[in-house]
C-alpha cells in the first residue's frame, strides 16, 4: 500500500509539472519538446493502474503457492511441480515490471535544465521510447499472469 501512494504521489507530481512546463513553451521547437513530453507521460499514466493489478495478483499467487496441497486434493491430476515453477516464474516478471516502472520513475527527468532544445528533444524521444519498450512488458505480463491465474 505504501508503493501505492508514492506511486500516485509521483505520478501527480508528474502531471503537475508537464502542465507547469507545457504552460511556458512557446516557438514550434518547445511544441515539439511538449508533444514528446505529454505523449511519454500518457503512456506512463496509461500502465501505471497496472501496479496495483500486479500487486494484488502476486498475492494470490503467493496464497496458492502456500496452498498446493489444497489444489492437488481438490484435482489429483495437477503437476504441482510444474504449477509452482510457473506461478513463481509468473511472481517474478510482476516484480520485474513493477521494478522497472518504479526505477523509471524515479530516473525520469520531467523538466531537463541546463541542456539545449535539441538535447531535451533527443531525451524526451529516448524516454519515449523507453516507456513504450515498458508498456509492452507490462501487457505481456498481464497477459501472462491472467492466462496462468485463469486456471487456477
Amino acid at each position: 500500500m505504501k508503493n501505492l501512494k508514492s506511486l500516485w504521489c509521483l505520478s501527480s507530481t508528474l502531471m503537475v509539472l508537464l502542465l507547469i512546463t507545457a504552460a511556458c513553451g512557446g516557438n514550434k521547437e518547445n511544441a515539439e519538446i511538449t508533444k514528446l513530453k505529454e505523449e511519454t507521460i500518457a503512456v506512463h499514466d496509461e500502465i501505471m493502474p497496472q501496479i496495483s493489478l500486479f500487486d494484488r495478483q502476486t498475492v494470490r499467487i503467493d496464497s496458492f503457492l502456500v496452498s498446493m496441497d489444497s489444489l492437488k486434493a481438490t484435482n489429483d491430476a495437477l503437476d504441482t511441480a510444474q504449477l509452482r515453477v510457473d506461478l513463481t516464474q509468473v511472481k517474478n516478471r510482476l516484480g520485474e515490471a513493477t521494478d522497472q516502472m518504479m526505477q523509471w520513475m524515479k530516473e525520469f527527468d520531467v523538466n531537463p535544465q541546463d541542456k539545449s532544445e535539441e538535447e531535451i528533444k533527443s531525451y524526451y524521444q529516448s524516454e519515449l521510447e523507453k516507456i513504450k519498450k515498458m508498456k509492452n512488458l507490462f501487457d505481456e505480463v498481464s497477459k501472462e499472469s491472467a492466462e496462468k491465474l485463469s486456471d487456477l
